[in-house]
C-alpha cells in the first residue's frame, strides 16, 4: 500500500513537471509573439508620425501655395554694352522688419560680364518694377553668391527658417515655366536666384548651382546686416 502512494506520487510528480514544462514552454513562446508585436507596433507609431509630419508639410504647401509664389519674381537684365538679356528667379525676403529682393549674384554679373537695366514682375503679375541694386557678391564656387535689391513696390517676403536648415522644395517663376513646387534635388540649370525652403516653407537658401550647392541664406542676412550698419538704420 505504502509503496503504491509512493509510485502515484511520482507519477503526479512527472505529470505535474511536464505540464509545467509545457506551459512554461507556451507562455515564452507567447512572451516572444507579445515582444514582437509590441516592436511592431512601434515601428508603426515611428512609421505614422513620419506620415503625419509629411503630410502637416504637404498641409503647408497646399494652403500657402498662392501666397508662397507671389513672393517669386521674373527677373530680367541687359548686358552692359549691349546683347541679349539674361533672364533669371528671384524672390522677396521679409527681415528685419524690411522687405527685400534677393536673386544669384551671377545674374549681376557673371566672369567678365556685366548686366544693367535690372526689371522685376511677381508671378501672376504684368507689372514690371525696378529696384535699386544695394549690394552682390558672384562668389559662384564658394557657395557666397548673391544680389540684394530693394523696392518700395513689394509688399510679402519669405519668413527665415528658425531651427531646420534641411533643404526640401525649390520656387520657381511662372515666366520661364520650368517650376512652381519642385524638390530641392531636381533643381536644374536655369533656376538661379529661385528661393529654397524647408520643410515647414521658411527659406533656408537660394538656388545658384544645380548640384545641390547653394547660397545658405545666413550669407545673404549677413549681408544685410552691414548694409544697415553702414547706413546707419535702426534694427
Amino acid at each position: 500500500m505504502k509503496k503504491n502512494i509512493i509510485i502515484l506520487f511520482v507519477i503526479l510528480i512527472i505529470i505535474f513537471f511536464l505540464l509545467f514544462t509545457t506551459w512554461e514552454k507556451k507562455l515564452s513562446n507567447a512572451r516572444n509573439e507579445i515582444d514582437s508585436l509590441e516592436s511592431v507596433l512601434s515601428n508603426l507609431e515611428i512609421i505614422i508620425r513620419e506620415k503625419d509630419e509629411e503630410l502637416k508639410s504637404n498641409n503647408v504647401l497646399v494652403n500657402n501655395s498662392n501666397i508662397l509664389l507671389s513672393t517669386v519674381y521674373y527677373g530680367t537684365a541687359e548686358p552692359v554694352g549691349g546683347g541679349s538679356w539674361k533672364n533669371f528667379t528671384a524672390f522677396s525676403l521679409f527681415y528685419k522688419d524690411k522687405l527685400y529682393l534677393i536673386t544669384a549674384g551671377h545674374c549681376i554679373e557673371y566672369e567678365d560680364l556685366k548686366y544693367t537695366n535690372f526689371k522685376f514682375k511677381q508671378n501672376n503679375n504684368e507689372s514690371f518694377i525696378y529696384p535699386v541694386l544695394l549690394d552682390y557678391n558672384n562668389d559662384y564656387k564658394n557657395n557666397r553668391d548673391y544680389a540684394i535689391f530693394s523696392s518700395h513696390f513689394l509688399r510679402n517676403g519669405l519668413l527665415i527658417y528658425d531651427e531646420d536648415k534641411e533643404p526640401e522644395y525649390v520656387l520657381g517663376n511662372t515666366e520661364k515655366k520650368i517650376n512652381f513646387f519642385k524638390e530641392f534635388n531636381d533643381a536644374i540649370e536655369g533656376e538661379s536666384g529661385s528661393p529654397i525652403l524647408n520643410s515647414k516653407c521658411r527659406l533656408v537658401g537660394i538656388v545658384i548651382k544645380s548640384n545641390s550647392q547653394y547660397t545658405p541664406i545666413d550669407v545673404v542676412t549677413g549681408a544685410i546686416d552691414k548694409i544697415i550698419k553702414s547706413t546707419g538704420e535702426a534694427e
